[in-house]
């Protein structure tokens, strides 16, 4: 088994186009992973691997204020603001959607 498994969220993107019911299955394995599929940005990737505390989803999300609205980077102002997340790993995502390596 592979330390690390990768998901190429632009390239997962793009096949939902061409396969119907895709994106809600997609959209499903990131909530029953504690995942809002909304705030993984598309030209991102997401990365399974092993932990101390057993495989986790390590991913960027962007970042919202109190009322709910995403915003800009301050200090990064053509970009809007993101940060490192972690979560742990409930539901394996289908092999298919991995780009190498196998699935956890």
């Amino acid at each position: 088994m592979t330390d690390r498994r990768v998901i190429d969220c632009q390239a997962l993107m793009e096949q939902t186009y061409r396969t119907p019911g895709l994106l809600q299955l997609v959209q499903q394995w990131f909530r029953s992973n504690g995942i809002e599929p909304r705030d993984v940005p598309v030209h991102s990737e997401v990365v399974i691997e092993d932990s101390a505390f057993g495989l986790v989803i390590r991913y960027e999300a962007y970042l919202s204020n109190a009322q709910g609205c995403k915003y800009v980077d301050p200090e990064h102002p053509d970009q809007a603001a993101m940060a490192a997340r972690t979560a742990v790993l409930l539901a394996a995502p289908p092999a298919a959607w991995l780009t190498g390596g196998e699935t956890p």
